[in-house]
């Protein structure tokens, strides 16, 4: 009987999570085709089915739903990615492992290709977005602690040479791949990222291994 008597309470989470899934889809799909500031409340809700006092009551400003889509999507990203860091093998091994998952993603997941498009070209930064802003931030910071840390372990058993600066081999591992990334966002027809990924990952550890 309780099961019952639970039934639907269950039934309204389940719609106000899909509401919720729809309201964020179509403010990607808005967001990307119009841009941030040309983008309104109107615009999603006519996309998505729904009424503009939804968004309100899930969201509450245009600005709140754009750093809520940001955050969540690097967040799914991140647990997607979890199993590829932690899967073992040598400091150098791991590191070219997560470079080159990084580099391809892009290419093989239209949704997170839309927010990097969305974020890099069509969004100015301002200080209502600034949260969305800083979300990025902090996972460019991790993602450089993160390498610099593989790096240091490389060097401590050889694998990289002791001279080599784990904090500026970090940030340019990451320049590789925010600069190749940009640089297909903005003409993606020039390259491919999936077939260019092994060279110019393996040119990088090239100049950091001990020979």
């Amino acid at each position: 009987m309780k099961e019952l008597d639970d039934s639907p309470m269950r039934k309204t989470k389940e719609d106000a999570a899909l509401t919720r899934k729809r309201l964020l889809d179509a403010a990607l799909e808005s967001f990307h085709t119009n841009g941030y500031a040309a983008t309104t409340l109107e615009d999603i809700a006519r996309r998505a089915g729904i009424t503009r006092g939804a968004i309100q009551w899930h969201f509450g400003s245009k600005a709140d739903l754009f750093n809520t889509l940001v955050r969540e999507c690097y967040q799914r990203v991140a647990t997607q990615f979890q199993a590829i860091y932690t899967q073992g093998g040598t400091p150098l091994q791991a590191l070219r492992r997560i470079l080159l998952s990084w580099l391809t993603y892009p290419e093989q997941d239209a949704d997170f290709r839309s927010m990097l498009e969305l974020t890099l070209l069509k969004t100015e930064v301002s200080p209502e977005l600034a949260e969305g802003m800083q979300e990025k931030i902090q996972g460019n910071r991790a993602s450089i602690q993160f390498f610099a840390g593989l790096i240091q372990q490389g060097i401590a058993v050889g694998e990289i040479r002791p001279d080599v600066r784990p904090e500026a081999a970090a940030t340019a591992a990451l320049g590789i791949i925010n600069g190749m990334t940009s640089l297909w966002l903005v003409d993606p027809t020039s390259f491919s990222l999936q077939s260019y990924a092994e060279d110019a990952v393996d040119l990088f550890l090239q100049g950091i291994a001990r020979v």
